[in-house]
């Protein structure tokens, strides 16, 4: 390993989408290069905070050159800390990149690069048996672990409807993430090293009941945070803050029950835009953040004539852009519709990324988990409804 490289591996153990998710919950600036058998030079990602700013695949450059390097599922990676000159041309969110970058494979729009066509069939990203990528979550911060706990290969680690008031995070294995239909368990994601398993309303709430079921795929061994430390971690925070952050775990939370009513074709999509005014178009880039003081509104992604009500947002949730995470949301990937009495207030994102900056980097690190996961089950509700 060379002198400056933080991390190195191999792309059929974390792809580059994975990689992307690590580098960004890090905040890291520096120079991914990836090598493939099938290529005689690197592409190169060069980033800036976590973010990329720009991009190579040894042919197109930018944008486009970082969307062709996800064709590249097999090879090797490192990641260097240095200082590049370069110039920012990619203003795209890092997960909404990811989202566009899969479903650009899923449709073919992005060549896997390979000896030929016949040997790559059958080659597919990393992914749970519903074809939905897997999660890998932060690099594990142990100062808040005061416990492990090993499980074993089929086993529950959390049922939905029963009472829990704890979390963990993934040390070592993949969990899976169910909800329970009419049809059956329905596989949401699944989860990896890094994640947790349990809401942030997990230790906030008395007896706080599961919204979904944990399973276990092979051994797993997970760490149990310290729930008290958590819980005062959480109570120093501004009222602002608090709520901010509990409005995203809300956001996981509906969508998992939003899959269910796709799952069970139960959702009627109409009543969500019914009479409702557009007050964020999909695709905007301009960086306001607000707060619902009345009425309501629901984020809704919009593809070609087809409507997908993802969430549905009140009185004290936030919506916009959130100045440290992405969860593949409004205002890039989604619209926000709002009933007719809805009144907002717009927030200081400075003051929110202050606070952010001050946090322990556990609770960073669930944050940012919780905000990644929302993106991959958004990406679930696209492909099941394809």
């Amino acid at each position: 390993m060379k002198n400056s490289s933080v991390i190195e591996g191999n792309l059929k153990f974390l792809s580059i989408g994975d990689i992307m998710q690590l580098l960004g919950s890090n905040g890291s600036s520096g120079i991914l290069r990836i090598y493939s058998l099938y290529m005689s030079e690197p592409g190169i990602v060069y980033f800036e905070n976590g973010n990329p700013v720009n991009a190579s695949d040894g042919t197109l450059a930018g944008l486009d050159g970082l969307y062709a390097l996800f064709g590249w599922t097999e090879g090797t990676f490192e990641f260097s800390e240095e200082r590049a000159s370069v110039e920012k041309v990619i203003n795209r969110s890092r997960m909404g990149i990811i989202l566009d970058s899969l479903k650009m494979l899923d449709d073919g729009d992005i060549v896997r690069l390979g000896p030929t066509p016949s040997d790559q069939e059958g080659k597919k990203e990393k992914t749970d048996e519903s074809g939905n990528p897997r999660v890998n979550g932060p690099m594990v911060d142990y100062m808040y672990v005061v416990d492990e706990e090993d499980f074993y290969d089929g086993e529950t680690i959390s049922e939905e409807g029963k009472h829990g008031n704890w979390i963990w995070v993934i040390l070592e294995g993949v969990i899976e993430i169910l909800k329970e239909t009419p049809k059956g368990p329905l596989s949401i994601l699944q989860i990896s090293n890094g994640s947790f398993v349990g809401s942030l309303s997990s230790f906030l709430v008395k007896d706080h009941t599961r919204s979904a079921t944990a399973r276990s795929l092979g051994n797993v061994q997970l760490g149990v945070l310290d729930s008290q430390r958590l819980s005062q971690e959480y109570a120093k925070m501004s009222a602002d803050f608090r709520a901010m952050i509990m409005s995203i775990d809300k956001r996981m939370k509906q969508l998992s029950n939003r899959a269910v009513e796709y799952h069970t074709q139960s959702i009627n999509i109409e009543s969500f835009i019914k009479d409702k005014q557009k007050v964020m178009r999909q695709g905007e880039t301009g960086k306001k953040l607000f707060r619902i003081q009345q009425g309501h509104v629901h984020i809704v992604q919009q593809e070609k004539d087809r409507y997908l009500p993802l969430v549905s947002l009140s009185k004290d949730d936030y919506f916009g852009d959130f100045p440290f995470f992405d969860m593949g949301h409004e205002p890039e990937n989604a619209s926000v519709l709002a009933s007719k009495d809805l009144k907002i207030v717009s927030m200081d994102a400075g003051v929110f990324q202050q606070e952010y900056d001050n946090i322990s980097l556990t609770f960073k690190n669930i944050i940012e988990n919780v905000a990644t996961c929302v993106s991959a089950t958004t990406r679930m509700i696209q492909k099941m409804q394809k």
